[in-house]
């Protein structure tokens, strides 16, 4: 028998917080693409710290093609719902450092 999935409750301002971290997400998505369709070997200083600030790590080395995938992975867990993702009610806030590959 499949178990359900539920989530806990958004608050208002954490749901408009979730939500302008992914718009911010779907902005530097589409930058890495221009950049990754341009054949850029690197991602610009701005674009790399805006991205840190989401807790996203990049490398000075990482590919505009590498970072994409760090930024669809975080993504997910955003749309996923932060409460589920992290486990059983811990309130940490999915904006912090996430490890990827």
């Amino acid at each position: 028998m499949p178990s359900e999935v539920s989530w806990e409750e958004e608050t208002r301002s954490a749901r408009d917080g979730r939500r302008s971290r992914l718009a911010e997400l779907d902005w530097a998505l589409e930058l890495l693409e221009e950049l990754n369709l341009k054949g850029e070997p690197t991602v610009p200083t701005a674009l790399r710290t805006r991205l840190e600030r989401l807790g996203i790590r990049i490398r000075p080395q990482d590919s505009p093609t590498a970072v994409l995938e760090k930024v669809l992975l975080v993504q997910e867990v955003y749309l996923l719902h932060p409460v589920e993702v992290f486990g059983g009610g811990r309130q940490e806030r999915p904006g912090g450092p996430v490890s990827t590959p």
